[in-house]
């Protein structure tokens, strides 16, 4: 077991025995996650806010039904994403941007310019970036936020597996389709993109 997961799974039995410090250390390590991932697939700030909130407020009333063998992480990602999925029906939303700015430090972009590239350079890579996010951002949410987890969570086949409650054969069909999507649209810009397991290496 690794010392996150372990420690992960200490903080929610001192939680289950109503030990405010567990709750607020588990609130400050996953605040930033979770309202990123939220983020990426709400447009509107407020709205985001409120649902990574709520994220936590859902986990931590239903944290007896927590199995202690599983990762904490992926179980408040799932209740993040279901709560994001309730919301695009409701609102009928259909946009998960990949970077948005002001993300309290948790920001980060796919392809960053070279810190020593000349101004012409810099702007080529940003303008690179700008198209990249562009047609992430057109890509129904089903495979957005596959590309979420796997490029800006960096979570493992099995994690999406367990966080989006897929099955295994599924996230790796939807993960090679997105991609494939997502170099289809940047090729008719004379752009070219290679997802780092464009091969679906990593697992």
């Amino acid at each position: 077991m690794s010392q996150d997961l372990q420690e992960d799974r200490e903080l929610v039995q001192r939680c289950l025995e109503n030990d405010q410090e567990a709750f607020r250390l588990l609130l400050a390590k996953y605040r930033g996650p979770v309202y990123g991932l939220v983020r990426r697939m709400i447009r509107d700030e407020e709205d985001a806010r409120d649902l990574a909130q709520e994220a936590f407020i859902r986990a931590f009333k239903n944290l007896v039904q927590f199995d202690l063998e599983r990762k904490f992480s992926s179980w408040l990602f799932r209740i993040a994403n279901n709560l994001c999925i309730d919301h695009y029906r409701k609102r009928r939303l259909s946009t998960v941007p990949m970077t948005r700015p002001g993300d309290g430090g948790e920001e980060e972009t796919w392809e960053l310019p070279d810190p020593s590239a000349s101004p012409a350079e810099d702007f080529s890579d940003r303008e690179r970036s700008r198209r990249l996010v562009a047609a992430i951002e057109s890509l129904p949410p089903g495979y957005r936020v596959v590309l979420v987890l796997r490029h800006r969570r960096d979570l493992a086949y099995e994690e999406i597996a367990d966080t989006l409650d897929l099955p295994l054969g599924t996230v790796k069909a939807r993960i090679h389709r997105a991609h494939k999507m997502l170099k289809e649209k940047l090729a008719r810009q004379d752009l070219d993109w290679i997802p780092r397991d464009d091969e679906d290496e990593k697992k």
